[in-house]
């Protein structure tokens, strides 16, 4: 199968990648921020220009000298992001020079067979590109000058690495459906993406809010004897007083609704040691509120008891009453249980995509109410399926409006247990049939 180019944007800290990425991509797609290390992990969006399509690759500030401590794991999600790259775009800062921050990274990106593009940024003079000359010194070729904030020469920067692009065809398939990792800061969800992908493609660190950038990657399940493939994405985690926040929590926690509105299916991680809390709650009201589907993922049940792990259970079931999701309790450290995962969610999805037969739908209703009745003399004449995505069935009714709504739940129910719709928000409405 064919892939699309990549081109990584790599540079020291704090030159103005994720405000170039966002300028190529026309929308807030990398957080941005004045604070050095705002970009921590990788993140791939598809680009297109001059008719040339690309994948775009973000990367945190390279310290090639750095060698413990996070901006050590940093630098390493900068490395790999160059050893993927067709088309390396090498960004610098005209405000402060050739650094020697520039200088360790030119000689990084000398050890690569990937093509170089050099950038100056920050030149918001159209009439004075003059100081990009001093990056010569840096070995790279011609630099070119541009403004990221303002999109000065943005268009002539991407026509130099448009010409580098190998000839690569582009993917003609069907767009893969996604699967995103969500939940509160420090759950595991990059451990938990590493293991799934096998590659180390998030930043891990304890510090609580590494992932600040939805991170994607393509992974497959075998269900049914057909291979299924998923990109599985990555999100910041939604931090507690997320409504007054500002800066780079709140658009990181932007990021993590988008994340959710572009998913099919969100797998709510929840520690095991904790429990489920009120942040854990507050992904899960948005998960409905998008529409989606949600498993929820039991995290490091390696750290506690069997006793701990079937109250954490008992709680999800008692708590997450609308979306009833299932469960699933794994150790992304330990790799306990992961394997199950990309099976339960495929379940998840399927069950997402329902499509019954009217006919089938109407029979089965019609059993409900021949086994009960409707109260007070309401008729259930007909039912049929009147969506998908999430599923949603109409009953049309003699009076619709006098049908309770325990009897409306008591069909739902009996619908979630016939198709299996757990984690889906059902829809359940009512017509008059005349």
């Amino acid at each position: 199968m064919s892939r699309l180019p990549v081109v990584a944007v790599v540079g020291a800290p704090n030159v103005g990648k994720s405000s170039l990425i966002n300028r190529i991509l026309r929308r807030r797609s990398a957080v941005v921020s004045d604070q050095p290390g705002t970009t921590r992990d990788r993140s791939y969006n598809r680009a297109e220009w001059a008719g040339a399509e690309f994948d775009l690759v973000d990367t945190g500030g390279m310290e090639p000298t750095a060698k413990v401590g996070l901006q050590a794991l940093v630098t390493l999600q900068a490395r790999v992001a160059v050893e993927e790259a067709d088309v390396i775009l090498h960004l610098t800062d005209a405000r402060l020079g050739p650094t020697e921050a520039d200088a360790a990274v030119a000689r990084e990106l000398r050890r690569s067979s990937a093509r170089v593009v050099l950038a100056v940024n920050k030149l918001d003079n159209p009439d004075d590109d003059t100081e990009r000359h001093r990056f010569y010194t840096l070995g790279e070729g011609e630099p070119h000058a541009v403004s990221a904030v303002h999109g000065l020469g943005v268009g002539d920067l991407l026509d130099a690495v448009v010409a580098q692009l190998p000839e690569v065809a582009p993917d003609e398939g069907p767009e893969l459906p996604r699967l995103a990792i969500v939940g509160r800061p420090n759950v595991g969800k990059s451990t938990l993406l590493n293991r799934l992908l096998g590659a180390e493609r998030a930043v891990v660190s304890e510090v609580a809010g590494t992932t600040t950038d939805a991170v994607a990657g393509e992974v497959q399940v075998e269900v049914e004897g057909e291979v299924e493939r998923y990109l599985l994405l990555d999100t910041a985690g939604v931090a507690k007083g997320i409504r007054r926040a500002s800066g780079v929590p709140y658009y990181s926690s932007l990021r993590t609704s988008e994340a959710i509105r572009r998913s099919d299916v969100s797998l709510l991680l929840v520690d095991a040691v904790d429990g489920l809390v009120a942040g854990d709650m507050r992904v899960a009201r948005e998960i409905q509120e998008a529409g989606r589907a949600c498993g929820v993922l039991i995290n490091k049940r390696d750290l506690v008891s069997p006793d701990r792990l079937r109250e954490v259970q008992e709680g999800v079931a008692a708590r997450l009453t609308d979306l009833k999701p299932r469960f699933l309790a794994i150790s992304a450290l330990t790799g306990a249980g992961v394997e199950k995962i990309l099976p339960f969610a495929s379940r998840i999805r399927r069950a997402y995509r329902l499509r019954v037969t009217t006919h089938e739908v109407a029979e089965f209703v019609n059993a409900l109410v021949d086994r009960t009745s409707p109260p007070g003399g309401v008729k259930i004449r007909y039912a049929t399926q009147t969506g998908t995505t999430p599923p949603r069935f109409t009953l049309f009714a003699n009076r619709p409006d006098d049908l309770p709504d325990n009897y409306l739940r008591y069909v739902e129910n009996a619908l979630r247990e016939r198709y299996d719709l757990w984690g889906v928000a059902v829809g359940v409405r009512t017509k008059s049939s005349r």
